[in-house]
């Protein structure tokens, strides 16, 4: 019974993971987002203020002459992890490339997703995100200007920031420019195909406001969202990667859009969905698509929305490597997802990076870990072990008193209640704990949990390499060997267990393994890799078991 309960138990808590991590609650829509006033008024921060009013035209306000670049070629910056380009045609980042990290093909990590609104494109169809912007180099820095010489105007600058993975940013606005906002990130780039097709690699956006993580899944964008608040940082997610703005001057809020993902051998079409018009559903240069074709994949978008159509602060273009998100402050590490029990897995984390700078290896460092685990844990597993099988022994008199009951409990509640004082009679007389199997095993879940999510979101696993046919320990077995053996350790670690329960109910459970070995066949690598090697040492700690208790019996 308490294998069945352990077992149920950690299913549980499994599908709650998939649940949360496949379906996490959206936040409710709160209405249209109010633009922010104009250029000329003053920025004010108003954390939980009511909706600001369309900003009022200034006629006083001198409309600056017109300002168009000439030089159509990228501009290369490079900071602390990154390097990147800037296109002067709409004055955004048309890549953003972590040299730490590698694609399928082995090339550097690309974040940019091509045929969508670019970072630092204008939340808004227009000129302003087609025409060459004036350029303008300093020490360190990049400045981008641009008007068309009617009260619409945009200004940027970008550097590297002093962080690792940061950017330094700064758009301002006149105009129209100035109340629709500035694109933070539209969808990450894929770079390797496991994440694409895995079950943890969900894209969508991040935002904390009012000290909560809130997060919105693509799918779910069918109108768009507006975030007000005291906003520490707003942008796009992944399981591994993040794009996010830091601000570091007061924002209206933030809008988070759904956008249609084009070919990327298309160019960027500024009336695509997302782009600031929330009525904006396809360019009209673009013929509709065929009534059987695939329909393009959805993109989330974030735009945030400046103070006085200023928007300044810190992008964060980079992995989710907990240390570096910790040194940023304002719960930035809270992006890596490591749910309820996450406390624990940080632990393990630590612990698993200090393993690895001994074995240099992220498969053999699960290994100990995993041993370290079940050593400290061996007595607790021990207690449950031979509570079990004092459990088993007592069956034969446990069926008799049922037996002697049988026909009379289902009819008479009393008779019903002596059956069982009779049973917790026979616990004492015998020494044996009812729940003592059970406990130490539900003490124990938390761990499970902490692990599976660890081995799960932890990016140093990505790409990492175990040794023979395992390639990539975040990514699934190609081979599913590991799934097999998985499968197997599990029908064998139940045959060897105590046998409690009906035929039927034995039998039923016995489909446990095979349940647990298709969902794993699809499960990261390194996930199935600890599962196996617990397995096994359970089965040796259940052996150990039986041969501590067949040598107490003479003793006795």
């Amino acid at each position: 019974m308490e294998r069945r309960v352990l077992l149920a138990a950690v299913l549980s808590g499994v599908v709650i993971i998939l649940w949360f991590s496949l379906f996490a609650p959206q936040r409710p829509p709160a209405g249209p987002a109010a633009p922010p006033p104009a250029v000329g008024s003053t920025p004010v921060s108003q954390p939980g203020a009511p909706p600001v009013p369309a900003a009022t035209p200034h006629p006083q306000v001198p409309v600056l002459p017109a300002v168009v670049g000439q030089d159509a070629g990228e501009i290369a910056l490079e900071g602390e992890g990154w390097h990147g380009l800037v296109n002067p045609k709409g004055g955004v980042l048309t890549s953003l490339i972590l040299s730490e990290y590698k694609d399928d093909a082995g090339a550097p990590l690309e974040l940019v997703q091509p045929g969508v609104p670019a970072p630092l494109s204008v939340g808004a169809p227009g000129p302003w995100n087609d025409e060459l912007y004036q350029v303008e180099r300093g020490s360190g820095w990049l400045g981008l200007r641009w008007s068309d010489g009617k009260g619409n105007w945009v200004e940027k600058r970008v550097s590297a920031g002093k962080g690792k993975y940061a950017l330094e940013v700064e758009v301002r606005g006149g105009g129209e420019p100035a109340s629709v906002g500035v694109v933070v990130a539209t969808g990450l780039q894929k770079g390797l195909k496991s994440e694409e097709q895995g079950r943890f690699g969900g894209l969508g956006a991040v935002v904390r406001v009012g000290g909560k993580v809130e997060r919105v899944s693509a799918a779910k964008l069918d109108a768009p969202q507006p975030v007000r608040g005291a906003i520490d940082f707003a942008g796009v997610e992944d399981q591994y990667f993040l794009v996010v703005l830091l601000p570091s001057s007061g924002l209206e809020g933030v809008r988070i859009e759904g956008v249609q993902a084009r070919d990327p051998g298309v160019g960027r079409d500024a009336t695509l969905p997302g782009a600031g018009s929330a009525d904006a559903t396809r360019s009209d240069a673009t013929p509709a698509p065929a009534a059987k074709a695939k329909p393009p994949a959805r993109l989330p978008q974030v735009v945030a929305v400046g103070s006085g159509g200023v928007v300044r602060g810190t992008l964060y273009a980079g992995a989710k490597e907990r240390g570096t998100l910790v040194g940023y402050g304002r719960g930035l590490e809270e992006t890596l997802s490591f749910g309820i029990f996450g406390f624990l897995s940080v632990g393990f984390l630590a612990a698993l990076r200090w393993i690895h700078s001994w074995v240099a290896n992220w498969g053999v460092a699960i290994i100990v870990l995993t041993a370290g685990i079940r050593l400290l844990l061996f007595p607790l597993n021990h207690k449950s072990a031979v509570q079990m099988k004092r459990m088993q022994a007592l069956q034969p008199k446990m069926k008799a008193i049922q037996d002697r009951y049988k026909d009379r409990a289902k009819k008479d509640s009393t008779v019903r209640a002596r059956m069982n004082q009779e049973v917790m009679a026979l616990y004492k007389q015998e020494g044996v704990n009812p729940m003592g199997g059970c406990l130490p095993m539900l003490v124990q879940l938390p761990i499970l949990w902490a692990l599976y999510t660890l081995f799960a979101y932890a990016i140093e696993l990505r790409q990492a390499p175990f040794m023979f046919w395992i390639k990539d320990l975040a990514a699934k077995d190609p081979t599913y060997i590991t799934p097999i053996l998985m499968t197997a350790s599990m029908v064998l670690q139940q045959r060897m267990a105590p046998q409690m329960g009906d035929p039927a109910q034995r039998r039923m459970f016995m489909l446990m393994p095979f349940i647990f070995g298709f969902m794993f066949m699809s499960f990261p690598s390194g996930l199935v890799l600890y599962w196996l090697v617990n397995n096994l040492f359970t089965i040796g700690q259940q052996v150990l078991t039986e041969k501590m208790m067949t040598g107490a019996e003479p003793a006795k």
